[in-house]
């Protein structure tokens, strides 16, 4: 099996700065950090301190947003944002799909599918411009709806039809939503683009019932070789548990 890469979600890491939390990280065992755009605002705001942690040697290869921006104002703040996280050589941007019925929203009503798909497309034609992949990951139906397993955001990426739309898979929603987590990560292999890691529990890799050494099979059988990131809650200190995690997954995957 290859060695995977493995990144951490920025908040789960103890320090003041992105620097000082990248130094944790490695000590941990992480190859990265995913950053985390909460506010579109506040994280334009922060770009000028990631670009000199970048040029300093911290490793950001994906962000997590909250929000997929697809209309109006929201959509072209999202287009300069994509824009954006490529001059930190930041390749992936992770779009969890909360609920497609109240994200993409206009000031009078709710758009429709054909109005948040152009603006899916309009988005993806930007990330390939700029060499960044849009990684749409379904959630549990508990969190959204209609995108809950990977086949359907898998639809969402051939409706888009752009190399740079791909899937996001995460391993906490996959528990609930596939009957076969292994088997969807080993069908949805031509579009996957990202994979979130959290137990069965939300918590960290080994605070739960995951079979881990099944789902670093199926990415392989799958010939994925792209990053996988800690997207978790943690059951006890940082500065315990995080090393913990990675060691259950550096065993899980080989």
């Amino acid at each position: 099996m290859p060695q995977w890469k493995i990144a951490c979600q920025e908040q789960l890491l103890p320090g003041a700065s992105i620097e000082q939390k990248w130094e944790f990280a490695q000590s941990a065992g992480f190859d990265g950090i995913e950053l985390r755009a909460r506010d579109g605002e506040a994280f334009a705001a922060r770009l000028g301190v990631l670009e000199r942690a970048a040029g300093r040697g911290v490793v950001m290869p994906s962000v997590c947003l909250d929000a997929l921006p697809l209309v109006g104002d929201d959509l072209g703040d999202g287009l300069r944002q994509v824009s954006s996280l490529a001059a930190l050589g930041t390749r992936t941007v992770v779009v969890p799909l909360s609920d497609l019925r109240r994200v993409p929203r206009q000031r009078s009503s709710t758009p429709d599918r054909d109005t948040w798909s152009d603006g899916l497309r309009r988005l993806a034609e930007q990330a390939g411009r700029d060499g960044v992949s849009l990684c749409l990951q379904p959630v549990n139906r508990y969190e959204g709806r209609p995108v809950n397993t990977l086949d359907q955001a898998a639809q969402l990426c051939r409706a888009a039809g752009s190399p740079a739309v791909r899937v996001a898979a995460g391993t906490f929603h996959m528990n609930i939503e596939e009957a076969d987590p292994a088997g969807a990560l080993l069908a949805a292999g031509p579009w996957l683009g990202h994979v979130g890691l959290a137990d069965s529990t939300g918590l960290e890799p080994g605070a739960g019932h995951v079979d881990w050494p099944a789902l670093f099979a199926a990415l392989d059988a799958a010939g994925y070789e792209g990053w996988t990131s800690l997207a978790c809650r943690l059951s006890g200190p940082a500065e315990v548990v995080l090393g913990a995690a990675v060691g259950v997954l550096r065993q899980a995957g080989g």
